[in-house]
């Protein structure tokens, strides 16, 4: 049961903070209240900015006296302003989350689409059009008494609004007001343009993160045909000795029952390469979840073994003692090593002695590190500043993106990619990730 003189306490800080809200927009505290918003909306992760939006609603609401607050979008199939987030005192109608404007008042959605400022201290002062339109008794009861809402821009186009109305009692809105309330509503739309921002780099990340996928499949292709030719080879050969057992007269139970078995493994080796490729390959969603990188190299590696022996590369894999856990996509790390392998692979291509790539990992409290080192002749240090650059390459064929996604797919996970010219021979690209604080 909460205690009676903590919730007094409450009730007093909250007056407070509806109290100081309310003298800074309509006081000399304005400059102060802005700062606070500018710098919440800057401090706040992106996928935390929808809160922040609830949270400022509110703010003003309370801190003006008034009973609602709604930010409207234009919502991307149907071109409508469409309520996205909303707050009300209670008891008092709140606007539905994912209510069009336009089908209800046509002239309220067309101003606000024109850049202009919705303002009624009453209900008469409405035009004609507006009182004259048909609205069903579910509408009627969202209609305040005096309202104020303001477009919000992008790049000078409409792409929302930010309301704030009265509906008990009607109000006078001062041009001083209003127009720190469209000051507010420019805010609100630095915020929503920096997570549109957001939004359209995660996918354009995807999008170029697919294209990388699909231009490695030529890579892959010479090593997913050993891969599959061996368990369908070994099927075959046991398949035709079970033929020639039962032609033998009195087959052996036993052996055919081991051949059967050793079918049923093949055909299930065969299928996991299978899914693990088309896996790869399939344009998904971004899908984090605990993962040991080490289980992610170990799958790249056994996706690239054919590859290596093809190329008559040596590739090794050294495991740390200690496991620990990141938060990642599995297919996008996975990406991101294989682009990293078999980058060292074409390093190695040109040397006639030892061709040797070499995968260690190592881990702490805090990170999990992940090194790729060739033999190949090392890094020209010229372009060792332009290696993550798009679309540099010094590969007669390649598009010069696969480094430039791999080190966006890493910074979408938290950590950082880098590489250097080994002192003997070769480079060494290396990950780090951060680690999950609650492995041991």
């Amino acid at each position: 049961m909460r205690n009676p003189v903590s919730a007094q306490k409450m009730i007093h800080a909250e007056r407070g903070n509806r109290q100081l809200v309310g003298v800074s927009l309509e006081g000399r505290r304005f400059e102060q209240f802005i700062q606070e918003l500018s710098a919440s909306f800057v401090r706040s992760p992106v996928d935390e900015i929808a809160g922040e939006i609830d949270h400022w609603i509110r703010e003003i609401v309370l801190g003006l006296n008034l009973d609602r607050g709604a930010l409207a979008q234009i919502d991307a199939k149907s071109g409508k302003l469409t309520v996205r987030h909303s707050w009300g005192r209670d008891r008092l109608v709140k606007l539905p989350i994912g209510l069009e404007l336009a089908r209800p008042a046509p002239w309220f959605d067309g101003t606000l689409m024109k850049g202009r400022t919705v303002v009624f201290s009453s209900v008469k002062e409405l035009p004609p059009e507006f009182l004259a339109n048909d609205w069903t008794t579910s509408f009627r009861r969202y209609v305040p008494k005096s309202n104020v809402t303001s477009p919000i821009r992008i790049g000078g186009e409409v792409i929302g609004a930010l309301g704030f109305a009265s509906l008990t009692k009607e109000r006078s809105w001062s041009p001083r007001l209003i127009r720190r309330l469209e000051l507010v509503a420019a805010i609100f739309g630095n915020a929503l343009e920096r997570r549109l921002a957001a939004e359209q780099n995660a996918l354009l990340r995807e999008e170029l993160s697919h294209m990388s996928r699909t231009a490695a499949m030529g890579e892959l292709t010479a090593s997913l045909t050993h891969q599959l030719n061996q368990p369908i080879g070994a099927i075959l050969m046991n398949a035709e000795e079970i033929q020639r057992m039962l032609e033998f007269g009195h087959p052996n139970l036993e052996d055919i029952k081991d051949a059967v078995s050793d079918i049923i493994k093949d055909d299930l080796r065969a299928t996991e390469t299978i899914r693990g490729l088309r896996s790869f390959f399939r344009k998904s969603e971004v899908e984090k979840a605990p993962l040991y990188v080490g289980d992610v190299v170990t799958e790249v590696l056994r996706m690239l073994r054919s590859d290596s022996l093809l190329r008559n590369v040596l590739l090794t894999f050294e495991t740390p003692a200690l496991r620990m856990r990141v938060a990642g996509d599995r297919i996008q790390l996975q990406q991101v090593i294989l682009n990293l392998v078999l980058n060292a692979f074409d390093a190695v291509a040109e040397r006639d002695d030892l061709r040797e790539v070499s995968i260690s990992m190592s881990v702490d409290r805090d990170e999990v590190r992940v090194a790729v080192r060739d033999s190949g002749e090392g890094i020209d240090p010229v372009a060792m500043s332009q290696i993550f650059e798009p679309f540099f390459t010094t590969k007669a064929r390649g598009m010069g993106m696969g480094l430039t996604i791999a080190r966006s797919i890493v910074k979408a996970h938290g950590g950082q990619i880098s590489a250097r010219r080994n002192p003997d021979r070769g480079s060494t690209f290396e990950i780090v990730l951060p680690a999950l604080q609650e492995d041991i």
